[in-house]
């Protein structure tokens, strides 16, 4: 463990598993201590965040669009740590669970109502309810960093995932805005754009879709020819983070081994 973010308090919603797991388990071998907010169980992810540093977790419930939920999630911080200087944005609809279907490879035709507005309600609007919770605590130490997980899909542009794609483009959009005002509180505000990572969620998604197609495409497109996984987001999750990015804001990182070679 090293000390890049020792003293730094994060939160990391939807980090119960997948790829938000690998977001909090690398923020705390930097030295931070996490909060692990989600909708689902986070009992597993704090158990081995506390094996790798004692007492440097707790799980908060967070149902990102219920405004008064991420206002609770904010307070439960401060309450527990004393502070709050990190949010990393990953809580999304894509992988189903307990808790949603998740997305569905379908045309735009096809997709539900209901269907979009969950998409955008949870992709979108908690974005926005957890950036509000967390502000008034950065906004009073001057300083905070947020991270945002939009995606590379924005620029593909891949068929049969709309409502994600979109989702994912409002992402960026609010990225750039929230940049401009809350940098002169001290609050850098970026987007982690990753590729298509392997992950369980992506793998569900194929496998429900039948689609055995995109994942050795994008692996053929990217300039190191591998496979993306979870933990090739986590050094550029880390770097937001710490004091290293403090002239960083409003940017979108790509990050997906070269497929992508534009800035959004």
């Amino acid at each position: 463990m090293s000390d890049l973010l020792n003293g730094k308090v994060a939160i990391v919603t939807g980090a119960a598993r997948g790829i938000g797991q690998q977001y909090a388990l690398g923020l705390n071998r930097e030295g931070a201590k996490i909060v692990v907010a989600d909708i689902l169980d986070g009992s597993d992810t704090v158990a081995m965040l506390n094996e790798q540093n004692p007492d440097s977790a707790i799980a908060v419930p967070l149902d990102v669009v219920n405004m008064a939920s991420t206002e609770a999630m904010a307070k439960q911080t401060v309450d527990a740590f004393g502070r709050l200087d990190i949010l990393i944005n990953n809580a999304a609809m894509f992988g189903k669970s307990s808790a949603n279907k998740g997305a569905e490879m379908n045309s735009f035709m096809e997709i539900s109502e209901p269907d979009w507005d969950q998409m955008m309600d949870i992709n979108v609007k908690g974005v926005w309810n957890c950036t509000k919770a967390v502000y008034p605590y950065m906004k009073d130490q001057g300083y905070g960093k947020i991270i945002n997980i939009s995606s590379t899909s924005i620029a593909l542009a891949p068929p049969d995932l709309l409502h994600y794609v979109v989702s994912k483009g409002g992402v960026t959009a609010m990225t750039r805005c929230l940049a401009r005002e809350l940098g002169p509180h001290g609050i850098r505000v970026n987007s982690l754009a990753p590729g298509f990572t392997h992950s369980q969620a992506s793998i569900d998604l194929l496998e429900d879709s039948q689609n055995d197609t995109l994942a050795p495409m994008v692996v053929a497109m990217s300039c190191l020819g591998q496979e993306q996984t979870p933990q090739t987001l986590v050094g550029t999750a880390i770097y937001l983070s710490s004091e290293l990015s403090d002239f960083v804001t409003g940017q979108i990182v790509c990050v997906d081994g070269g497929v992508n070679f534009t800035s959004f």
